[in-house]
């Protein structure tokens, strides 16, 4: 009898060690592939912890049904977290999380099968953890859903990293001015970019490795990119999204961006689009705010 129990927490301390130790690893391989965001981005640093805080768990013996039930109610609210990142923010970061997640789904709920009674110390560990991961889910609702300074944040829509923080240093290295560092990275992009008439996105959402690589795009990536140049050295920038006025199925995305006292509209799409066309460019027209209507779209988005 002694043997078998001796057996039995051998086996169940092997479990545990090779879901927490798949966990971690898991974790330790996302973090280096988002290190160069995350060093730059509060909010996607937040998720990640989301992601990898439930690992946690899986080092402490819980058996009781109700230590468990936490540890489900925990992970389940970082999943609508997450759902509610990707809906808001267009933002993919979700579906590494699931991955992580489902370690911790995956042992407590098909390895640990016990409902005899949890020490007084394993209680307070899981709900230890708990709390580390509820002062990181409302960390998390603000960024997303009580946005402060939205203009110029980095994790949302917007995401960039120290590779384009970088570049983005050495286009306006010789402006002295945020209208000049503006002008800078709007003739930057129009000339080294084009429009990519063969791209249609199952989900859109910006990738600001990609869409420099490859020196294509959509309106949304060049909208974001101009905003991640113009946030990257605290310059005031929103994306725009909309739908046209004339045709409902046209949607673009454009900036609002602010500099010498003045909002200003700049269409970077259509600017790369008319260079390539030889015609008339956008440029930059002066607004009387940031949320003020546009002419030719009705506008869903301001961020």
């Amino acid at each position: 009898m002694k043997i078998s129990k001796l057996f039995a927490i051998t086996l169940q301390s092997k479990t545990i060690l090779i879901f927490f130790s798949v966990a971690e690893v898991y974790n330790l391989l996302l973090g280096l592939y988002l290190k160069d965001f995350l060093v730059l981005s509060p909010m996607l640093l937040t998720f990640y912890l989301l992601s990898a805080l439930p690992a946690l768990f899986l080092l402490i013996d819980v058996r009781s049904k109700s230590m468990r039930a936490v540890i489900f109610v925990s992970v389940g609210l970082i999943l609508l977290m997450n759902i509610a990142y990707t809906l808001n923010c267009r933002r993919v970061i979700a579906f590494p999380t699931v991955i992580s997640l489902m370690f911790e789904v995956l042992y407590f709920g098909a390895f640990v099968k016990s409902s005899r009674k949890d020490s007084f110390v394993t209680k307070i560990c899981v709900l230890a953890v708990t709390a580390l991961i509820l002062v990181a889910l409302i960390s998390a609702y603000n960024f997303v859903c009580k946005p402060e300074a939205l203009y110029l944040s980095n994790g949302g829509a917007t995401l960039w990293d120290t590779q384009t923080e970088e570049l983005a240093d050495e286009i306006c290295a010789d402006c002295d001015t945020n209208a000049e560092k503006v002008q800078a990275f709007y003739g930057w992009i129009v000339s080294n970019f084009e429009y990519d008439y063969d791209y249609y996105p199952f989900i859109q959402y910006f990738d600001v490795q990609k869409t420099l690589r490859t020196k294509q795009g959509l309106c949304f990536d060049f909208a974001h990119l101009f905003a991640a140049f113009c946030r990257s050295q605290n310059i005031p920038c929103h994306a725009v999204d909309g739908i046209s006025r004339k045709n409902n199925a046209d949607r673009h995305t454009w900036n609002r961006v602010y500099y010498d006292g003045v909002w200003w509209n700049v269409d970077i799409t259509n600017d790369i689009t008319s260079t390539a066309n030889g015609k008339k460019l956008y440029g930059f027209h002066g607004l009387e705010g940031a949320f003020v209507p546009d002419e030719d779209f009705f506008i869903t988005k301001i961020y």
